[in-house]
């Protein structure tokens, strides 16, 4: 009995425990599924929105973005394309139609095709400006098109409610019976890194291993909307509006019941999933909206942030979600568009509340903060999710000494003691100007009006070999020396004999010095005007760049392990290469630098009135900032450099009130002189920082700095074949691989056709030639006249020479006639008077010819065979001293006065010949040439010796001066007893009116004898 009471019913006792157990075992799951703190929010990461009022489509459904960075969206109003600044709605190409405007989803295609799922309109397929449709009759069944997958082998597959289904290159096929897979409620398509192919359909999970032909049902149960995605790590979550979102595999295969139920997420009731490149998870929320960011750490969430429309979503009903090539996330809802990029700069949440925030670098390489309060903060990476108690207590725990200060004294920390050592008398209570901590156990100090002083080993001492002049700012060079800046803007450097000072003189003009940093061979100084840098012991450059204002304002400056400048001023952040630099101080070339500013999530701008740099890189690679809203850091250990070149996409020209797509090969309208090119840089990170440049080929001699602007200009252009080129660089400075460009014609009015100017040209040739006819005639009658006058004045000469000297020779011959024959004349003297008669009679002959040539002119206007042929029967006779006449080409017409002058050359020589050769036979030949008029004159009389030819005997000297007045050549060749040959040589221009034909018959040739 006394065993009985000690053990009262032992059964129910057990049993009472088994049920426990049980309940417990129950519970587990449900207390061991993850529940990270929720906060609101997202606070690391910039969002832009544009919402429908700002002209984004809404209903957005989907997201995809091609390989030229283009964003493409699938809308219940259509396909829409986004390229960081403009929405434009894709109209189908000509001749054919969207099924639907009702869109769904899109895939980008190997191919670059981009596929389109319609709600209730089967599949087109949209590539390289042409559009097919798939309906039924290609394979499609009647239903939604939630998603497209791609395989390794780069086969397109398609969940349809009515089935799955691969693309052939024709038709949408299905799956051969008995593959396992169900041929309706198909949700959701996955091919995952390691070739699985993973399908939720008819509210299960199934799964095809890389090389199998058939599916196997998991046993895994989903419902409706359910959606996979793959993380970096190689696993496969699935988002289920049941049961939240968990992991379903990894790289072994599916896991363990306990492991998916041990790391689910059960508020994470996502529409969509996607992971970034660290392993964040991001997602859209449903049904309860907005997004949410999931970080992990060691595979266990330990943190979501959520962002909705209270936060700035464009709206809460949100679907599509993908990260683009430039590591931005967008996301789509039925209000608009959005996008989220991590910030670069952070602002500390938990820190000093005060105004003024100050920051120092302990000698263990950590940064602390501190306010007003001198209590300071520890700032290292790992701490910073603490909260401000936390970071009070680890800077308490410091291993050195933290300076301080507080406008007036100075202070140092101790093992989380603070104590405050003020200036000595008299400069006690004095304000602080400069302040500088080369370690733990010494201080540089500027104060009041002109001191500088230094504590070390606990006592303080004046520097008494600087003048006494208050610096504003203090620094070290590399080898130690102290370097003092001023606010008349002059730098002196402080060595242990000797003072160097910089000044205009050097090239330092900057206005009153607020930061020096002296880095390898380069220093730095900075002022409220600018920033200059000498180059080893060069003279100071002022630094130039092509942002104003952006080296304005200084107060920090440091250097980074990786050879970075970053520089905290009044516009922001600004962060320079070193190299870069020091090609820019050698070329005298502007520098483009990298600001980080409100958009980066700098909080504020520089402090500017603060005594101690506003800069303190941490040895964990942390630079942090103190600005007049708060602290701030940064991770110099990541790049912050967008290394993707963008592509330029060339829009729209207008020119004249038409606009339509710049295409190769675009032919403009004749008339066009004006033009408008619109283009635009694919890179969606910061689209209004990028740059552009571009050029038109036969109009810009070099590539043309558009700066910002999207658009480029031409005026005054003229017909003819053209080519634009643009390139663009995005905000980090990185350009294009490769110009974009199109080339296009403008073609020509009449007017400027090449055949319009070649009738203005012979218009003009013929109005040239009317005036040289109508000049020429006015030359011509000009020169009658002229000639007219001459022969009335000869004839008038002839006159009185006939009237007065030849008729008183012929008295006198009569009267010397009648003397001798008187009887009473002598014979001798007769003999005399009938020589000196019959010399007379000669003289008088030849007077009545040259009076006969004087009033009928000896050429009279003939053609020179007839005159002289004329000459030679009026000189020989008839019978005698026969003349052979030769006249060569047609006969063209002759300048008067030329033609006279080689007449009477050719007389001369005919008349030479008869009467001084007494030649037996002459010959006389006329050649017409093209480029010249030959007369040749043979006689085979006695000759002539060289004495006689060469002064001018037998008429040669008269014959000569005609020809140099013709501008003409005569030759003579003659040997005594071997008779004589005369050439003359007279250039077309100088003797035709005309130049003849230079193509001659045969029987152009013709003969007189």
């Amino acid at each position: 009995m006394r065993a009985m009471r000690g053990r009262p019913f032992p059964l129910q006792r057990r049993l009472r425990t088994l049920l426990t157990c049980l309940l417990l075992l129950t519970a587990l799951p449900a207390l061991a599924v993850q529940r990270p703190p929720v906060s609101g929010g997202l606070p690391d990461y910039e969002h832009t929105a544009w919402r429908v009022g700002q002209g984004a489509p809404g209903d957005i459904w989907d997201i995809t973005q091609d390989r030229d960075g283009l964003l493409w969206l699938a809308t219940g109003s259509g396909l829409y394309r986004f390229d960081g600044r403009r929405f434009e709605r894709q109209a189908p190409p000509a001749g054919s139609h969207f099924p639907s405007t009702n869109m769904v989803t899109l895939a980008l295609g190997r191919d670059d095709a981009l596929w389109i799922g319609y709600f209730q309109a089967g599949i087109s397929q949209f590539a390289r400006g042409q559009l097919h449709n798939y309906g039924r009759d290609q394979g499609v069944p009647v239903g939604v098109v939630p998603h497209f997958s791609q395989d390794r082998d780069g086969r397109l597959w398609a969940a349809i409610n009515g089935g799955l289904r691969e693309f052939t290159g024709q038709r949408w096929q299905p799956l051969p019976t008995g593959m396992g897979v169900p041929e309706h409620r198909v949700q959701w398509l996955l091919h995952d890194s390691r070739g699985r192919f993973w399908v939720l359909a008819d509210l299960k999970v199934w799964m095809r291993a890389a090389g199998q032909a058939a599916f196997k049902d998991t046993g895994i149960a989903v419902s409706q909307m359910a959606t996979l995605a793959e993380s970096p790590q190689g696993e496969v979550w699935l988002a289920d509006r049941v049961r939240g979102t968990s992991p379903l595999a990894n790289a072994q295969g599916l896991l363990p019941d306990s492991e998916r139920e041990a790391r689910r997420l059960p508020e994470l009731v996502a529409a969509r999933l996607q992971f970034t490149a660290d392993g964040t998870l991001w997602a859209t929320m449903s049904p309860h909206g907005g997004v949410a960011r999931v970080t992990f750490d060691g595979g266990r969430a330990v943190r979501m942030e959520r962002f909705d429309s209270p936060h700035g979503l464009t709206a809460t009903s949100a679907v599509p979600i993908i990260v683009d090539r430039e590591g931005n996330l967008w996301v789509g809802t039925n209000l608009g568009l959005n996008r989220f990029r991590a910030r670069s700069v952070h602002t500390l949440a938990a820190g000093p509340s005060d105004p003024y925030r100050s920051l120092v670098r302990a000698s263990d390489g950590h940064v602390y903060g501190y306010g007003e309060d001198l209590k300071p903060y520890d700032l290292r990476r790992t701490l910073l999710d603490g909260s401000a108690t936390q970071l009070q207590a680890a800077a308490r725990q410091a291993p050195t000494p933290i300076w301080q200060f507080d406008w007036v004294n100075l202070a140092r920390t101790v093992a989380g003691r603070t104590t405050r050592i003020p200036l000595p008398a008299p400069f006690t209570g004095q304000p602080l100007h400069a302040l500088l901590f080369p370690d733990d156990e010494q201080a540089w100090v500027c104060t009041g009006e002109r001191w500088v002083l230094h504590y070390q080993h606990d006592q303080w001492q004046r520097e008494r070999r600087l003048p006494e002049q208050a610096c504003s700012s203090l620094a070290l060079d590399a080898n130690g020396q102290l370097l003092l800046g001023y606010a008349d803007g002059r730098l002196r450097r402080m060595g242990a004999t000797r003072i160097e000072t910089f000044d205009a003189n050097h090239g330092l003009s900057v206005g009153p010095i607020t930061a020096i940093l002296d880095h390898q061979d380069l220093l730095l100084v900075a002022g409220e005007a600018g920033l200059a840098v000498r180059l080893g012991n060069g003279r100071f450059v002022q630094v130039s760049t092509d942002m104003a204002g952006v080296m304005e304002g200084i107060t920090g400056m440091v250097a980074d392990a990786k050879g970075y400048l970053w520089l905290n001023g009044s516009r922001g952040l600004v962060r320079l290469g070193s190299d870069q630099l020091r090609r820019a101080l050698r070329s005298g070339q502007p520098v483009t630098p990298r600001l980080f500013d409100a958009v980066d999530g700098m909080p504020g701008i520089a402090l500017q009135s603060g005594p101690i740099a506003t800069t303190a890189l941490a040895n964990d690679g942390l630079l942090w900032l103190a600005t007049n809203q708060g602290l701030a850091w940064l991770d110099t250990t990541r790049s912050h450099v967008n290394t993707m070149a963008p592509s330029v996409r060339i829009g729209e020209v207008l020119y004249g009130s038409e606009h339509e797509p710049l295409r190769d090969g675009l032919r403009l309208p004749a008339g066009t002189s004006q033009l408008q090119i619109d283009y635009v840089a694919l890179s969606l990170a910061r689209p209004e920082r990028n740059r552009y440049r571009y050029r038109l080929s036969s109009v810009d001699d070099g590539w043309q700095d558009a700066g910002s602007s999207t658009r480029a200009y031409y005026t005054n252009l003229a017909p003819g074949n053209y080519r634009f080129e643009v390139e663009a660089a995005n905000e980090d400075g990185i350009w294009s691989t490769a110009p974009a460009s199109r080339s296009f014609r403008i073609a020509p009015t009449f007017m400027q056709t090449v055949w319009f100017k070649l009738l203005c040209a012979a218009a003009i040739l013929a109005l040239l030639a009317m005036a040289v006819r109508i000049r020429s005639g006015q030359l011509a009658a000009l020169f009658r006249a002229r000639l007219q006058e001459r022969h009335g004045e000869r004839e008038r000469i002839a006159r009185d020479l006939h009237d007065t000297l030849l008729q008183g020779s012929q008295g006198l011959i009569l009267r010397l006639h009648a003397i001798s024959q008187s009887p009473q004349t002598p014979d001798m003297v007769r003999s005399q008077l009938e020589s000196a008669m019959q010399l007379a009679e000669r003289n008088l002959a030849e007077g009545r010819e040259r009076v006969n040539a004087l009033r009928d002119g000896p050429f009279a206007g003939r053609d020179l065979a007839s005159a002289l042929a004329d000459v030679h029967a009026e000189y020989a006779g008839h019978g005698t001293n026969p003349l052979r006449l030769t006249v060569e080409g047609a006969t063209p017409a002759l300048q008067a006065d030329a033609a006279e002058e080689v007449f009477l050359i050719g007389r001369e020589a005919i008349r030479n010949a008869l009467r001084h050769a007494h030649a037996n036979a002459i010959e006389v030949e006329l050649s017409y040439g093209t480029r010249c008029f030959l007369l040749h004159v043979r006689d085979d009389g006695v000759g002539i010796d060289d004495e006689n030819a060469g002064h001018g005997h037998w008429g040669l000297q008269g014959m000569r001066e005609r020809a140099q007045r013709l501008g003409a050549e005569l030759q003579l060749w003659t040997r005594p007893g071997l008779g004589t040959e005369v050439a003359l040589a007279v250039p077309a221009r100088r003797l035709y009116h005309r130049r003849p034909s230079r193509w001659r018959w045969p029987w152009s040739r013709t003969h007189h004898d």
